[in-house]
């Protein structure tokens, strides 16, 4: 009775507990929602010493850059072309990457899976981890070993192959597609897809690699492998391994401060539910919508922000970025940014010293194309600035922000 009695409380308990978290979680999110459709609306307060010396510095190169500074109370300080739509770059996963960990949530894994079919034949069901690797592949079929030997029955394990038209969205140029960082976005990936036997074809590649960790563990002589189309049916009756990736909030790391555009492309296609590679996207243009601000000339493409065919305006992605700090996850979204001189994609730049570690950021970067948006830390100012089509691009960006961050008077 005792016992009964003490397990009736320690339920009673977990579910306060569990609906504790979820009432949380619920308020967060209906917090969040009220911020942002309640946020003042951005207006022009130009910062005239500061807008002139920064049009006096772009002169010569007015009609190549936007630029668009947004302070904590909504005004725009500097506004340079920032409504005209520029390619972005890699800008484009400011926009990707907040729409994933909104959808998911921070503690979303990408999972690959052995399970067992109903027919006694085994299934690896992937989902595109981009640090699956070699030992991890070991790892998952490590345990069959255990299994009953059957000299005259070799069991298939099944892989999902997609057609190669598939493995890109369609945008994505012929060159890049033969580079690392243009990858094919496939759910079957060895490292990211990043050796080069992976760029010419992943899903052989994965095949390869079974085949030779099942030599290696001793399981050729009971299993072999059959690959079958993405659509063909899988009935199965049970999940024997797990190999979980790290969480979203660590991958989206890898997204925005190491600009990984596999990484970018497999989260959006878990946060769509979808690999068909569609762009535009309803579900995604919505969401944008819904954060109630100007993305009238956005044009979208992909997530990662490789195809020439995305556009965004500076005076955009400020606002997007002003409400990014009202999200349930703003901790998360803004520390997988670079940081100017210390991490990420803009460790290595040849910035002011007096900005090393003062700018927070999402750098891109295509041919003819530079574009880095983020906050300047201490001083309560949100900033995007695209180049296109000018040499020395980063360098004039670093100017414009040591202009910005040496600029205290307005007048």
């Amino acid at each position: 009775m005792i016992k009964k009695f003490y397990l009736y409380i320690g339920l009673t308990l977990l579910s306060i507990n569990l609906l504790n978290g979820n009432l949380l979680s619920l308020y967060s999110y209906i917090r969040q929602r009220i911020d942002i459709n309640t946020i003042s609306p951005e207006k022009f307060n130009i910062c005239e010493s500061l807008q002139n010396k920064l049009e006096k510095y772009t002169h010569n190169f007015n009609s190549n850059v936007s630029v668009s500074i947004l302070d904590d109370s909504g005004d725009f300080i500097v506004d340079i072309n920032g409504k005209i739509p520029r390619i972005p770059a890699s800008n484009q996963k400011i926009l990707s990457s907040a729409f994933a960990l909104d959808i998911l949530g921070p503690y979303y894994t990408l999972n690959t899976s052995l399970k067992e079919v109903n027919d006694g034949s085994l299934y690896i069901e992937a989902s595109g981890d981009p640090d699956f690797d070699i030992s991890q592949l070991e790892y998952l079929i490590n345990d069959l070993n255990n299994n009953i030997y059957h000299p005259t029955l070799k069991l298939p394990i099944i892989i999902k192959i997609s057609k190669p038209s598939n493995w890109w969205p369609s945008s994505w140029s012929t060159a890049d597609r033969k580079e690392e960082y243009g990858a094919p976005i496939t759910k079957y990936s060895i490292a990211s897809n990043a050796s080069i036997n992976s760029l010419n074809n992943p899903i052989d590649n994965f095949i390869y690699e079974l085949e030779t960790a099942l030599k290696k563990k001793a399981l050729s002589k009971k299993y072999f492998v059959k690959a079958v189309n993405e659509n063909y049916p899988i009935d199965y009756i049970s999940t024997i391994k797990v190999i979980k990736s790290a969480p979203l909030y660590i991958l989206l790391n890898l997204v925005n401060s190491e600009s990984h555009n596999f990484t970018a492309e497999v989260v959006f296609r878990h946060s769509l539910n979808d690999w068909s590679h569609d762009f535009p996207n309803i579900k995604y243009s919505n969401w944008l919508k819904n954060q109630n601000f100007n993305s009238d000339k956005f044009i979208f493409a992909d997530a990662s922000g490789l195809s020439r065919k995305n556009r965004v305006t500076t005076y955009g992605l400020s606002q997007f970025l002003r409400r990014m700090k009202h999200s349930r996850f703003s901790d998360y979204y803004f520390s997988s940014f670079s940081i100017l001189g210390v991490r990420g994609s803009l460790a290595n730049v040849n910035a002011p010293i007096n900005l090393k570690g003062r700018i927070l950021a999402k750098s891109g970067r295509l041919n003819n194309v530079r574009s880095v948006s983020g906050i300047i830390l201490g001083e309560g100012k949100i900033f995007s600035i695209i180049v296109n089509n000018m040499d020395n691009s980063t360098k004039h960006i670093m100017k414009m922000l040591s202009i910005v961050h040496n600029t205290h008077v307005c007048n």
